[in-house]
């Protein structure tokens, strides 16, 4: 069963590309990045700016659907925020996750955390490490030999396909495909 697995906020989403396969085995094709930022200009409104923001990520995730063709699509719903800024991305992820087809699976950030590491405390070298040690050869950012901390947002999205074959959503699915 081909999937697209997201990790989305409003600065970087993380896509991770792959496979279930008939006995659960999840196989990952390839991992990818996409980051937006605020602009610099001083003319652009925020609004504005977070618009545009917005829409670079809705038509990257778009690109990425429509040419991978996936049986389904899964994401992490966002959490709580402590800040403004971080309640904004919160709402553009929440549209996001509202505007794909197929509808995606949805899990949260702990059955992420437990469904890959096994810990609701995992922190994001804990992610980045399990998610590498599975799959070393797709392509990660790495300067002066060691992983980058942007690595979290693929290897999220690894996580996050490992947690959502676990739902009864999932289960439901799989069951329709046979």
């Amino acid at each position: 069963m081909r999937f697209v697995s997201i990790d989305s906020s409003l600065a970087n989403t993380g896509i991770a590309v792959g496979n279930v396969g008939p006995t659960g085995v999840i196989t990952i094709d390839y991992i990818k990045l996409h980051s937006t930022s605020k602009s610099k200009h001083k003319q652009i409104r925020a609004s504005s700016d977070a618009i545009q923001r917005c829409r670079s990520t809705w038509q990257f995730i778009k690109e990425i659907i429509n040419s991978e063709k996936p049986n389904v699509v899964f994401m992490e719903t966002p959490s709580g925020s402590q800040s403004s800024a971080g309640m904004k991305s919160y709402g553009a992820t929440c549209q996001l996750i509202a505007s794909i087809e197929p509808a995606p699976i949805e899990v949260t950030p702990i059955e992420v955390k437990v469904g890959s590491v096994g810990v609701k405390t995992a922190s994001k070298t804990d992610m980045i490490n399990w998610a590498y040690k599975l799959y070393p050869n797709v392509e990660w950012f790495w300067h002066a030999g060691k992983k980058q901390a942007k690595n979290e947002h693929m290897a999220d999205a690894i996580a996050i396909a490992y947690a959502a074959t676990k739902t009864q959503e999932f289960e439901r699915l799989k069951s329709y495909m046979a």
